[in-house]
């Protein structure tokens, strides 16, 4: 499968520690960003470099296996310096077969990220980097039951923002986004065929922030129930799609209830060994950087397609559309973004690539919430072990 396949003459060799394979790798990133600030009004381009290591343990016996990621970020502007940041990220992740034919995933994860301008997560177009960091876990569990398979899983995260610096002494209060989120969710399919099967989904989640004002306090309840096909031939199409109606009810009742169609679906498609398709429909609803807004749904289409190329080289091109509701203050936006990717196998320590993409937003209707454009290009250079 195109960009996945091992490679024995091109992949990393990595360190044995026992039974433990253990893979360090270095990237280095020069990059170029026509708007940083992704700014409506002006266009402020920049320089920068990033410094990427990260390492993987993983631990992979009959019927289990036991992973763990960690990586840092560093990043330099040539110009504008308070654009500087870092960011870490460490995931633990396994899974095992259980007697009686079920199968228990678990994962565990940390990490200290920007949030990235002209989007959900960042609206502003002044201060410092936003910083935001998540504690995240999750475990699922599933059983078959001959042509009937069943699921259930729990999944909670903690989110803490940092406040953004203007430079002048002030800064643009984040605290009330803080909080916790706790969700589950359970599943029911019936395989109808080898090929066909039909699945019901319903999750409930709890949203618990730190707000202590009560005219502003976004704690909810949120609830879907869904419904849908999957259809796969072996392991060289996978077509599913789910529909149903989604709910979030605020406990302010100054807050209006926020309901719509859910909307989930995934393609998967490798035609030759060296194309493989993708496509993604997803929708979430999450806080915003701007304390007018309660809640925004965004609705994500993501598609791709990889290439292999003379069996070491890598061809990714990829475009994505984001919906974006605000609901009470009326204001809806639409996000689109295209990139293509590039990358070298050279040998087996040594890679290398580039990518250029565009990013805009359009149809904004509030002065909260603006539109941009932007180009990012850069190269990476990655040593691996």
């Amino acid at each position: 499968m195109a960009g996945n396949r091992a490679q024995p003459a091109y992949d990393a060799i990595g360190i044995r520690v026992g039974n433990i394979m253990v893979r360090p790798t270095l990237t280095v990133s020069p990059e170029y960003s026509s708007n940083i600030f992704a700014d409506p009004d002006i266009s402020r381009s920049d320089l920068a470099v990033g410094i990427t290591p990260a390492i993987t343990a993983a631990i992979v016996a009959p019927g289990a296996s036991l992973s763990l990621y960690g990586e840092a970020k560093f990043r330099r502007y040539a110009r504008y310096s308070s654009q500087d940041d870092e960011q870490y990220r460490i995931e633990l992740n396994g899974s095992t077969e259980l007697p009686g034919d079920f199968t228990l995933q678990t994962g565990l994860s940390w990490g200290e990220t920007t949030a990235a301008r002209g989007t959900v997560g960042n609206d502003l177009t002044v201060g410092d980097p936003l910083k935001q960091r998540d504690l995240r876990t999750r475990v699922a569990l599933r059983k078959n039951f001959n042509r009937l398979y069943a699921g259930a899983s729990f999944s909670a995260t903690r989110s803490t923002y940092g406040d953004v610096q203007l430079g002048n002494g002030a800064a643009i209060d984040q605290s009330f986004r803080n909080g916790q989120q706790a969700g589950g969710e359970v599943s029911l399919g019936y395989e109808m065929s080898p090929l066909l099967a039909v699945e019901a989904q319903a999750r409930y989640e709890i949203y618990d922030y730190r707000d202590a004002r009560p005219l502003s306090n976004r704690d909810a309840k949120g609830y879907s129930l869904a419904a849908g096909l999957r259809y796969q031939i072996t392991q060289l199409l996978l077509a599913q799609f789910n529909v149903g109606l989604r709910e979030h009810d605020f406990d302010n009742p100054l807050f209006a209830r926020i309901r719509g169609v859910s909307l989930s679906g995934r393609l998967r498609w490798y035609p030759t060994p060296l194309i493989s398709l993708r496509a993604d429909l997803d929708q979430s609803t999450t806080t915003s950087a701007l304390d007018q807004v309660s809640a925004v749904t965004v609705t994500d289409l993501k598609a791709g397609v990889d290439y292999e190329y003379r069996r070491n080289i890598l061809l990714t091109l990829e475009s994505g559309i984001s919906f974006e509701d605000y609901g009470e203050i009326g204001a809806t936006a639409k996000r689109f973004s295209v990139t293509g990717r590039t990358e070298w196998k050279i040998n087996r320590w040594l890679r290398l690539g580039g990518y250029a993409s565009f990013n805009s937003r359009t149809g904004a209707s509030s002065m909260l919430i603006r539109g941009y454009s932007s180009v990012q290009t850069g190269v990476r250079i990655s040593f691996a072990v």
